[in-house]
């Protein structure tokens, strides 16, 4: 299904002053029940939808008011628009994690972009949609802003994490400029062929296996064990091929122990009754 930016944001912008509520009652009243218990109308909807993988009302909204403006639009659709190709979580860190997978996390916004605000931490913090941009400033709508639906402006510096730039209709991919283009298509070159430098630059989920591939120098840097045990220096793609490869041997390995230690015991069975 194709979807406009102009179509969310218009979208958006008429829930500006939607206030959240103290609980679960009058969710369609903009102003009515106002307090700071998480509970709004686009959670609830969401959340009845089944659109995230557990009920998210009562919880911080800022991203299901985002998912809410394409969900309602475009129902179940919406999950490909906004590259939420995982398990459907609701944090900021997760979803501008799949943009960026996507290849479509972005530094520079356009209107239509979803932006990420940088925590203290450096992390992902807080989200909503870019309205429009002129020169180093740009204007956002969000949910959970101070409690409602608001109005923003902000200023490209160091609190700005990145840009999510959804599957608009296939007249907005057209109108990517071609520097635009040239930066999509080497930030997903860069991301297949990145070097890993040392077991710290790991992603945790092979992080474990990694290590013990290390400790047993089946992979180096090109750097004695002794002198350097973290020495990784190998491109991302090749190190999960070696990890998939590894998780692939031990599961035939454990396969062919289970079938020895079961022929041992048959083994020890039949020797018992042959001594009776």
């Amino acid at each position: 299904m194709n979807i406009t930016p102009k179509q969310v944001l218009d979208l958006a912008a008429k829930y500006i002053g939607y206030r959240e509520k103290a609980s679960n009652n009058d969710l369609y009243s903009f102003g009515g029940n106002a307090g700071k218990g998480n509970y709004t109308m686009f959670q609830a909807e969401l959340d009845a939808a089944r659109f995230w993988n557990n009920a998210k009302q009562g919880y911080e909204w800022c991203t299901s008011f985002v998912a809410w403006c394409f969900w309602r639009q475009c129902g179940a659709e919406a999950k490909r628009i906004l590259c939420l190709t995982g398990d459907y979580g609701a944090s900021c860190t997760a979803w501008a994690g799949y943009y960026k997978a996507a290849g479509r996390l972005f530094s520079s916004p356009k209107a239509g972009d979803q932006y990420f605000q940088r925590g203290s931490d450096g992390a992902p913090c807080h989200t909503g949609l870019v309205e429009s941009v002129s020169g180093r400033t740009f204007t956002t709508i969000e949910g959970n802003a101070g409690n409602m639906v608001k109005r923003v402006q902000r200023k490209l510096d160091g609190t700005v994490y990145g840009f999510g730039r959804p599957y608009y209709s296939t007249q907005e991919e057209i109108d990517m400029t071609k520097d635009e283009l040239i930066k999509l298509v080497d930030e997903r070159v860069e991301a297949k062929l990145r070097t890993i430098k040392d077991i710290g630059a790991v992603p945790e989920a092979l992080k474990a296996e990694v290590r013990e591939l290390l400790d047993c120098e089946a992979i180096n840097g090109g750097t004695a064990y002794a002198d350097n045990p973290d020495d990784i220096n190998m491109p991302y793609d090749a190190i999960k091929g070696v990890v998939i490869g590894k998780r692939y041997t031990d599961k035939q390995i454990n396969a062919l122990i289970e079938k020895i230690n079961l022929l041992i015991e048959r083994i020890q069975q039949a020797l018992r009754r042959a001594d009776k």
